[in-house]
């Protein structure tokens, strides 16, 4: 070992170990101060394995009396292989996410504590005499008890300040070290580590949230407990008590950006399962900021608190379970770390995981609607209890720490219409407001609509617990109609109530044309989102012409504001693609026909009924057109002049072939399309 300064960085043949504040080799995997619970069904696949496992290590990791792991490596290797290979046994056999991920913390516990007693085993008696009090510490996923099949094993060294004397390390620790870290390298263990003191953890977990976040989370292994005791509690004083507003506001600035890079989507055609909208990191970052706040450190402590419904806590380990079950499939497919299901890797993995299919494309998209069902749970259950939990900041507040303080109760209006309305919210004035008048589950989207405010949780809650209000009699009421007629009408004002719908799922149960597109899967390469999503984008994109911010917009905002009947121009993208999951003919076809069901419902008249089919049948016809016929050609403009008919559908099939590349994918649409588009548009 080579001579050590305090503060530098320790060089062995194979890695990095950092002394005293020094950062580990790779930074430590964000984790969390929680324990995401088993199912109960988990508990006796998940003993029987535990069980086995231990039973495996007592007979095979000891070594005889003076032998170090260095000198007799067998045993280690053979332990991991059995049990790495009993792991993707019980993975085959259907186990659970948190089971495999737990089983596989469990291997590594076992592993550590071993190398830990020989290596200490192997210090002379001086040495032994002279043993300063160190911990070994499981941080980040590893603390949590998480480890995927190919995810780093991330741990700590933590001592009380006397590793270093007249700047040389001390003999025990060093031997300590490399005893432990030597052997894990032989066995091509990816591991981050770090030495650190109580005082090292306190000042890196104030000076970085992730890193606050690992070790917050961090677990005992071996060595002084009451220590790593000492190490909780001033970790807890210096680092979360009179720092929860500063956390907070770091993490959900975090999430915000992590969330923009991935898509602002859980339905995004190739999800990243880790940090995508919906993804494992979601989930994560509730408890991470409902410890700060709450001190609880599980859904189950929050559910205690009556925070949580015993719903929502079932669909969210339920959604996070699976997500680590096909993260796990994805690291054992790969042979490495893989978090993004790529299109190449979905038939297979889907294939893997059970689904045996004789189409490929029905096994894909049944595989990858269980996929997107599970995301979007977690995405939109972790958004209402950040905004019920009162972790998000309010919109239009400035930056300021003060905007995650605890809030007064807001000032309600008197009741109207049966609800209640603050200055962000709109509330239930009783329970049985749906049950009294089924006709205000669509008007509370009007006044969220009209007064510019979100659903508050409780009435979102409210509003999927009465869905079953949304029978015939609901479907063909004229009153309803007219409501949902008028919210499409508010011209740059519809995508946002139609999303917060889509979000409770009323908007499926309502227009059972478009429920039927959630979570579809759509095999063009070229799109980005699921059918359901690409169609709620759509919908933005039009609002976005109406505000006439972006420049590219600014062009079609005169036709938006030309329309008469602006509600045809969002009635047709809403049901645009509702001819996909038949699988019939041309889905532009079956659409046409759908929306004429759709029509009959709302009753419009004959007129807008088939300027809607008209729309509908022919989405595609100007992109087709303008990007592969000759605008020259007079044929191709008569065609084109035929189909369209009149002024209007000219100008809903302009905005709408805008809107659907728009939203179809980034990379589609770009200033030549539009040219050729404005080209037949004008001719």
């Amino acid at each position: 070992m080579k001579r050590l300064r305090l503060g530098s960085r320790l060089r062995s043949r194979r890695g990095t170990l950092a002394v005293t504040s020094g950062r580990t080799q790779r930074p430590p995997v964000p984790g969390a101060c929680v324990r995401a619970h088993l199912p109960a069904t988990y508990a006796p696949p998940m003993q029987d394995l535990l069980t086995k496992m231990r039973a495996h290590a007592a007979e095979r990791l000891p070594l005889p009396p003076g032998e170090s792991p260095a000198q007799n490596l067998a045993p280690y290797t053979t332990f991991l292989k059995v049990e790495t290979h009993r792991l993707l046994q019980a993975h085959r056999e259907g186990h659970g996410g948190l089971v495999i991920c737990a089983a596989r913390a469990e291997m590594m516990d076992l592993l550590l504590r071993h190398l830990w007693d020989a290596a200490k085993a192997t210090l002379s008696a001086e040495l032994q005499k002279k043993f300063p009090a160190i911990a070994l510490v499981a941080i980040g996923g590893y603390g949590r008890g998480e480890l995927n099949p190919h995810s780093d094993v991330d741990f700590m060294f933590l001592e009380q300040g006397q590793v270093v004397a007249g700047g040389k390390a001390l003999p025990a620790l060093a031997r300590l070290i490399d005893g432990i870290l030597y052997p894990l390298w032989d066995l091509r263990l990816k591991v981050g580590h770090c030495v650190r003191s109580v005082a090292d953890c306190v000042r890196e977990a104030n000076g970085d949230m992730q890193s606050k976040t690992a070790l917050i989370e961090a677990r005992f292994l071996a060595g002084d407990e009451a220590l790593f005791k000492k190490f909780q509690t001033t970790l807890v004083a210096k680092c979360v008590d009179d720092h929860e507003s500063e956390y907070i506001a770091q993490r959900i600035e975090d999430q915000a950006t992590r969330r923009a890079k991935f898509g602002n989507s859980a339905c995004m055609q190739e999800p990243n399962l880790k940090n995508g909208c919906g993804g494992l990191r979601d989930f994560q970052n509730l408890l991470w900021m409902a410890f700060f706040k709450y001190r609880t450190r599980s859904l189950a402590d929050l559910q205690a608190k009556e925070l949580v419904s015993d719903q929502e806590r079932r669909e969210l380990e339920t959604a996070y379970d699976f997500l680590l079950r096909v993260r796990n499939e994805l690291h054992y497919h790969a042979s490495r770390p893989v978090d993004v299901l790529g299109k190449n890797l979905q038939p297979a993995i889907a294939g893997n995981l059970g689904h045996n299919e004789r189409s490929p494309s029905t096994r894909i998209e049944k595989f990858m609607r269980e996929v997107y069902t599970h995301s979007r749970n977690i995405y939109l259950i972790t958004r209402t209890l950040e905004q019920r939990l009162a972790l998000l900041p309010n919109p239009g507040d400035d930056r300021s720490l003060r905007r995650f303080l605890p809030k007064r109760t807001p000032k309600l209006t008197e009741p109207v219409d049966g609800f209640r309305f603050s200055d962000k919210e709109v509330y239930a004035a009783s329970n049985r407001i749906f049950r009294d008048q089924p006709r205000r589950l669509m008007r509370a989207f009007l006044h969220a609509q009209q007064r510019g405010l979100r659903l508050h949780p409780d009435l979102a809650q409210m509003i999927r617990h009465n869905l079953g209000l949304v029978d015939r009699e609901f479907l063909h009421d004229e009153h309803v109609s007219e409501t949902f007629l008028s919210i499409l009408n508010q011209r740059g004002n519809v995508a946002r109530i139609l999303r917060a719908m889509h979000e409770v799922d009323f908007l499926g149960s309502y227009v059972p044309e478009f429920g039927r597109l959630t979570c579809l899967v759509q095999h063009e390469f070229y799109h980005q989102y699921t059918a359901d999503e690409h169609t709620l984008v759509c919908l933005e994109q039009v609002d976005r012409i109406w505000e006439a911010a972006l420049p590219a917009y600014q062009p079609y905002a005169p036709l938006l504001q030309s329309l008469d009947r602006p509600f045809l121009l969002y009635l047709a993208l809403l049901l645009h693609d509702t001819g996909k999951p038949t699988g019939h003919g041309r889905h532009s076809d079956e659409g046409a026909d759908l929306a004429m069901r759709v029509t009959r419902r709302l009753r419009l008249d004959e007129p807008a009924r088939e300027a809607l089919h008209r729309v509908i049948k022919h989405h595609l016809l100007m992109a087709s057109l303008s990007q592969r016929r000759d605008l020259d050609d007079p044929a191709v403009l008569r065609h084109f002049s035929r189909e369209v008919q009149t002024p209007e559908a000219l100008t809903l099939l302009t905005v709408l072939t805008f809107a659907d590349a728009q939203a179809t994918s980034d990379k589609l649409w770009n200033g030549f399309k539009d040219s050729l588009l404005w080209q037949l548009h004008n001719k």
